[in-house]
């Protein structure tokens, strides 16, 4: 009978013990969960404002191939191109993306694109 009583104790420390290790497990588990979903919406959010600045400079592209083929021609320093050399001139200065955007006219998304273009550079 003792044998008996000692192995139920046993395995219920063993139990209780192997319930610990798994509570651990799970805990890391969601911390690691919670980690992926941060990543998950900061690389989402990165991608939108890739996508908009891509469909930005497009339209953009877009038009000057209009007013190219209309004969309009262009030097280096032609309007479409002003913003752009303005946006990068601000950024050199130091000038936050936000007033960029408003000062030349783009979207925020292009002048993100800009910034890290300047920053590449």
């Amino acid at each position: 009978m003792n044998w008996m009583l000692l192995a139920i104790g046993l395995s219920l420390v063993l139990s209780v013990v192997a319930m610990a290790v798994a509570l651990v497990a799970l805990r890391a588990s969601h911390r690691q969960l919670d980690q992926v979903r941060s990543s998950h919406r900061r690389l989402e959010s990165e991608l939108a404002v890739s996508n908009s600045a891509a469909i930005g400079m497009g339209n953009r592209l877009i038009a000057m191939e209009k007013r190219l083929a209309q004969g309009a021609g262009g030097s280096p320093d032609a309007p479409t191109e002003q913003p752009y050399t303005e946006a990068n001139q601000l950024f050199r200065m130091g000038v936050s993306v936000e007033e960029v955007a408003r000062r030349c006219g783009l979207s925020r998304a292009e002048a993100s694109l800009l910034q890290a273009m300047q920053e590449h550079r």
